[in-house]
């Protein structure tokens, strides 16, 4: 077997270069197949919530803090210049996320000024760290972005738990999310070798699984009118 992967790594470096072998090919191949997938990773859920007209089981402020770690990790790897295979997925899914954002707090009632003002400042912070963040700032936002993926989780996991339900909630959408940061540990150990994305990457598959795990625990159940947790079903 050994002999069979040597040859097929001399193949791959004579073809595409002395620093490629077959670990690095796997790798940007799925990096790449992420970056794909993630054009349409949430647009089941986007589907699911806008055609039942409900975000029962939803958590706006997940989807919030998502939003603010997709960004952190869309403008480092760019900013510290990694390949765009290790962290390109992260635009397609803010992109989509933002939207997501708008249909939850459409259909909780919430889409009010605090949402303006809020993306009004998210954009100031967006422009002040292209311009005004170094190398030694991105990274240590990277740091930030591990309490701040799993403090993203758990409002979702909590508000599933108490609803008892997963209610408008995508299994597909939550299924893609796992493999994909699953993926994205191989990418990582093998094209960026950063401690710090590689936790954040290891702890969000972990809390993935819980949410998928939650689809078992409560099936197909729906929310009891009394006990929807910040959500509210509108005509």
């Amino acid at each position: 077997m050994e002999s069979v992967i040597g040859q097929v790594n001399q193949v791959i470096k004579t073809t595409l270069g002395p620093e490629w072998d077959l670990s690095l090919l796997i790798s940007k191949a799925l990096g790449y197949g992420i970056i794909a997938g993630s054009l349409l990773l949430k647009v089941p859920q986007i589907l699911k919530v806008a055609s039942n007209k409900s975000a029962e089981s939803l958590s706006a402020s997940s989807i919030a803090m998502e939003n603010i770690g997709f960004t952190i990790s869309l403008l480092a790897g760019y900013k510290l210049l990694n390949p765009f295979s290790t962290y390109g997925e992260s635009a397609f899914i803010l992109v989509q996320n933002f939207f997501l954002l708008v249909l939850v707090l459409k259909y909780t009632q919430k889409l009010n000024a605090v949402f303006f003002t809020g993306l009004a400042l998210y954009a100031g912070a967006v422009f002040a760290a292209l311009n005004y963040v170094d190398n030694d700032g991105f990274n240590l936002l990277l740091k930030l972005n591990i309490p701040l993926f799993i403090i993203s989780k758990f409002p979702q996991i909590i508000t599933i738990i108490k609803n008892k339900s997963v209610g408008q909630l995508s299994f597909i959408t939550c299924f893609l999310n796992l493999a994909g940061s699953l993926a994205r540990v191989f990418t990582t150990i093998k094209e960026v070798n950063n401690p710090v994305i590689l936790l954040s990457y290891g702890i969000g598959s972990f809390l993935n699984s819980i949410i998928l795990i939650l689809f078992f625990v409560y099936g197909t159940k729906k929310v009891p009118a009394r006990k929807q947790v910040g959500t509210k079903k509108t005509n």
